[in-house]
């Protein structure tokens, strides 16, 4: 864990979130995530403090009362109704409290349809976040929005063929939806457009039998993120950041059994884009060297995120920095460079 973290003003503010909807004025409350963020780019106390404050007074949303109680019997009855996000959140943290988080982590992740792209992958995120931060009631607010808020792409029980490669099984999605247009403003109503085309089923192709897949998956999400500075392709980035923090709570055979899920998801995500191209790495890499010499450092880019209130900017660095120390890549650097303002355009 990383020991920033551990920071007695993020745990404070954290606890005091708990007052406000997690299903922020029909978005997701950022807030927590942020702030975890912030903490583990060393952000001082007084920042955090601010961040909230500024976040309570723009933002927050009471949250909704407790209406009705959940057990170990009824919480499956949970999957899907949003409802009972607050309900799921008291019940998980109560049995986080008597088992320990990676024992309720693995029943729930375990007896649930995984959909790692629920509430743009921001159920995911938050999970990953409150783990990280040893935050019981992150843990349990963050498997909450994966129940309530379960977003499950089923692709029937006829088999597919597995990609040959990450790369190799965007390349046959692209060619045969490669323009295609999914309405909506939010990611999430986009993604339940992409799963119910059946195009997409039609041709999507089983996940790569790779141990890497994971890691496979990560290049091609900044590589695309990059590509196209696409919203939703920074979700996706941010989403497999947070899985690989997930998954390293669980037990090896139960990974194995979720990973095709997140596959699904990532293959939605890039579909819901337009599924544009991927270009050859070597032409990336070619204009990253453009802009990396001139570039940042990642402190620069901490200072910068710090003082941001973006959320999205304070995550995307973050992300970033955790990706490069386990792959190094000067993708990584220029992404964060770009969301944070701290780097010019490509054209």
């Amino acid at each position: 864990m990383n020991q920033r973290l551990r920071e007695p003003t993020l745990h404070r503010l954290l606890d005091a979130n708990v007052r406000y909807a997690d299903d922020n004025k029909g978005l997701t409350n950022h807030c927590p995530m942020a702030l975890c963020a912030l903490a583990g780019m060393g952000a001082q106390p007084a920042r955090l403090q601010e961040f909230f404050d500024n976040w309570q007074r723009r933002s927050a949303v009471p949250a909704r009362p407790v209406l009705k109680a959940v057990s170990r019997d009824t919480w499956l009855a949970c999957i899907g109704d949003a409802s009972a996000v607050s309900a799921l959140r008291e019940y998980f943290e109560e049995w986080i409290w008597s088992a320990g988080a990676d024992a309720v982590l693995e029943q729930v992740l375990g007896r649930i349809p995984f959909a790692p792209a629920s509430g743009a992958f921001h159920a995911l995120i938050r999970l990953a976040y409150g783990l990280e931060a040893q935050h019981l009631s992150e843990i349990a607010a963050g498997l909450a929005a994966l129940v309530c808020g379960n977003l499950h792409i089923d692709t029937g029980p006829h088999q597919r063929i597995p990609a040959a490669s990450v790369n190799q099984g965007l390349a046959i999605l692209s060619r045969a939806l490669h323009g295609t247009v999914f309405t909506g403003s939010l990611i999430v109503t986009r993604l339940r457009a992409v799963a119910g085309y059946p195009l997409f089923y039609a041709v999507l192709p089983a996940a790569p039998a790779q141990p890497q897949l994971l890691d496979d998956m990560a290049r091609a999400a900044i590589s695309l993120y990059w590509q196209t500075n696409n919203f939703t392709a920074l979700h996706v980035v941010t989403g497999l950041h947070a899985a690989r923090r997930v998954l390293s709570h669980l037990p090896a055979a139960l990974v194995q059994r979720l990973l095709p899920d997140l596959w699904v998801a990532v293959c939605a995500a890039y579909v819901s884009i337009g599924a544009p191209p991927l270009a050859a790495s070597d032409v990336i890499s070619d204009d990253v060297e453009t802009l990396i010499d001139n570039a940042d450092t990642w402190q620069d880019l901490f200072t910068t995120a710090i003082a941001s209130d973006d959320d999205h900017v304070i995550k995307m660095v973050y992300t970033c920095y955790g990706e490069n120390l386990r792959a190094p890549s000067p993708l990584y650097l220029a992404a964060a460079g770009r969301r944070a303002g701290r780097m010019f355009q490509m054209h």
